[in-house]
């Protein structure tokens, strides 16, 4: 079996709605919830990739306020196993209305804070939820 990797970056977009309460942007594949994030093309830089990929997937535009590290897993496709790492960043809503890319992607939307940790599918990303929290304290966002 042939093994091969793959560098993706995304992002873990916050905002304030209209009553100063938190949510974070998510994105809806096959009934599965999870950050933005696609594959870094060749010399591209992590974070430029990270915030061009909220974009493409999203229609958002957002500012990377930290960044949240990396996680890496295992999957597999046809006689192909990949080694797969995404760098994830917190940013934050600078502007945009949400336009899911249709070819990718079937729905996107802010979620409440309080509801991700549960609508997310994948272990992985609620370990990066989990970082999020952590920095959104940091800086502020919410009480910790």
């Amino acid at each position: 079996m042939e093994t091969k990797w793959e560098f993706s970056a995304g992002g873990v977009v916050f905002r304030k709605d209209e009553n100063n309460n938190l949510e974070i942007l998510l994105i809806r594949v096959k009934n599965r919830w999870s950050f933005p994030k696609g594959n870094i093309e060749r010399g591209e830089p992590k974070d430029q990739a990270a915030l061009r990929e909220v974009k493409e997937e999203t229609g958002v535009d957002a500012e990377i306020v930290d960044y949240l590290g990396e996680v890496d897993y295992w999957y597999s496709m046809g006689l192909t196993r990949i080694h797969k790492f995404v760098y994830y960043y917190l940013m934050r809503y600078a502007g945009g209305d949400i336009v899911p890319q249709k070819e990718e992607i079937d729905e996107a939307k802010f979620i409440p804070f309080d509801k991700v940790e549960e609508t997310l599918s994948y272990e992985t990303d609620k370990e990066i939820f989990s970082r999020a929290v952590k920095s959104l304290k940091k800086i502020g966002e919410i009480n910790g």
